[in-house]
């Protein structure tokens, strides 16, 4: 009876979750008040626009057609960012993340509320955008959009967590992924109808860098653990735990994307920002774009340097492993711990930095030569999609098998 109720409980998840993402999608077609979308959509696809393109691809083409969620669920990852890069450098955020399960709510309240006015910030600039460019119909509408796109966000934010809480831990990247899943049809038939060999090296580059992706996100380091032996054991108990090549994730891109979204924003308003101008960093015979290709990949590289630290912190394990009386064998604990998991992190880090750059600056380099648009399964979206899959198929393991993920009670 109780396995038949856990089934019955795991089929309820998995049923719920996939309605709660249809929801998504049903209400993307909801359009923002006043806003000329014939215009708009035109202006998006038009060339010169390749980050907006790709933009419109992790909204699953809500910003392009300008529906309740064309701000996508953007705000509350650039929330979290921001707060996991200030618990790297404020002792107290830091404190507070490891204070267990009540530094992480408070951690969590933090992300929510940044993620609230940032949602808000977005959204009446784009609502005030829209107006300046002339694709809203009257000034009165830059209140209604601006609302629209803001309801929208929170409404995304609050499907994803609401996942996290009652079904899967990964619910704001399900969001991502369902968005970014309805715009791959487009995107089949954008290559079907290429000639034929532009559509061969399109899908030879897509085959090739699925491949890195998945290799990225198999190829694990295991760390061997013992814990010492208690009062009512014999023997020490063996454990372990894995650093994992794709430890960054998506991050790094997610990180100069954003940066690239504020770029392209000045760029409406009149300010000049050419050089990051993405359709013509590939094309344009003026040197002066390379200085565009340059800050990118070196934003993504170092920014993944940094992060690395935070996705996995050799100092805080070493602790906590000194706090359950495990070591590792032939290692001292302490300051040794640290130093032998930095160590053992650091040609990981590297070399997850490197591919994450080319991974995310080879589609812009093709599709610009092409003069394709970004196309969904680039890049960024794959890196998402694999990534979500990836980790969502551990957690029905872990439900289906009841088994817990080793490597997640140490990082």
């Amino acid at each position: 009876m109780k396995k038949e109720n856990k089934r019955l409980q795991f089929a309820q998840k998995i049923g719920m979750t996939i309605l709660l993402l249809l929801l998504i999608r049903f209400m993307s077609h909801i359009p923002v008040p006043g806003v000329k979308h014939s215009m708009f959509k035109l202006a998006v696809a038009g060339k010169g626009n390749g980050y907006f393109q790709l933009y419109d691809r992790l909204t699953g083409g809500s910003f392009s057609n300008m529906t309740i969620f064309g701000a996508g669920i953007t705000p509350y990852i650039t929330a979290s960012i921001v707060v996991q890069l200030l618990g790297y450098t404020s002792k107290r955020l830091n404190q507070m993340y490891h204070e267990g399960e009540y530094g992480r709510r408070h951690m969590q309240k933090m992300t929510l509320l940044i993620s609230c006015i940032t949602s808000v910030i977005i959204s009446f600039t784009a609502s005030y955008t829209l107006y300046a460019q002339g694709y809203l119909n009257g000034k009165i509408y830059i209140l209604f959009a601006g609302l629209t796109l803001m309801i929208g966000t929170l409404i995304l934010i609050g499907i994803g967590k609401w996942i996290e809480l009652r079904y899967f831990k990964n619910g704001i990247s399900l969001v991502l992924f369902i968005n970014i899943i309805a715009s791959m049809p487009n995107d089949v038939l954008t290559i079907i109808s290429l000639k034929k060999w532009e559509t061969a090296i399109l899908i030879a580059v897509i085959l090739i860098t699925l491949f890195v992706l998945l290799i990225m996100e198999l190829i694990r380091k295991e760390i061997i653990v013992r814990e010492s032996a208690r009062v009512d054991q014999n023997e020490e108990v063996i454990k372990h735990f894995f650093i994992r090549l794709n430890m960054l994730n998506v991050m790094p891109i997610i990180f100069m994307s954003t940066i690239l979204q504020l770029v392209q924003m000045l760029s409406l308003v009149g300010i000049k920002t050419q050089i990051f101008n993405t359709s013509k960093w590939f094309v344009s015979t003026k040197p002066i774009y390379i200085i565009g290709i340059i800050v990118y990949c070196a934003g993504i590289f170092l920014f993944g340097v940094m992060y690395s630290d935070i996705a996995f912190n050799p100092f805080t394990i070493a602790i906590d492993l000194k706090k359950k009386a495990s070591y590792i064998p032939g290692v001292r604990l302490g300051n040794d711990t640290s130093k032998f998991l930095h160590s053992a992190k650091t040609g990981m880090m590297l070399l997850d930095s490197i591919l994450l750059t080319l991974i995310s600056i080879v589609p812009i380099a093709i599709t610009s030569i092409l003069g394709l648009s970004s196309l969904t399964m680039f890049g960024t979206s794959l890196v998402i999609v694999i990534g979500v899959l990836v980790e969502t198929a551990y957690q029905i393991k872990a439900e289906v098998y009841g088994v817990r993920q080793e490597e997640k009670q140490w990082i």
